[in-house]
């Protein structure tokens, strides 16, 4: 990022299969696209792709905020946690209750699919 010394993020694509399903949602990380389990179609921005597609790929597993800057978004160093923090609340916005992303206090988030009604 221009005007931040030492933060820095690559331009790498969203890493990953053509597509990963979990709990009935599917996500075309190419298009940026999923798909609910109610067959509706949700767009994300290029960052949300690439953080829900890093849960999606590990599912159950805690992934810390820092991981997700490094790993997810391609942040050379962690900015803060807020960026993360602001992502994970576009994709639970968008995405309602078809998945659940976790808080797991002082440590980061876990992507569950939801519970049954």
């Amino acid at each position: 990022m221009a005007g931040h010394p030492g933060r820095t993020r690559t331009d790498r694509a969203v890493a990953g299969p053509a597509s990963v399903s979990v709990a009935g949602v599917t996500l075309d990380p190419t298009n940026r696209r999923a798909v609910t389990p109610a067959g509706v179609e949700v767009a994300f921005t290029p960052l949300e792709a690439a953080v829900l597609a890093y849960l999606m790929n590990r599912p159950g597993r805690v992934c810390s905020r820092d991981e997700l800057m490094c790993e997810a978004l391609g942040y050379s160093v962690p900015v803060g946690s807020r960026t993360v923090d602001v992502h994970i609340a576009a994709l639970r916005s968008k995405l309602g209750d078809a998945v659940r992303i976790r808080s797991v206090r002082g440590v980061g988030y876990r992507l569950e699919p939801a519970a049954k009604t």
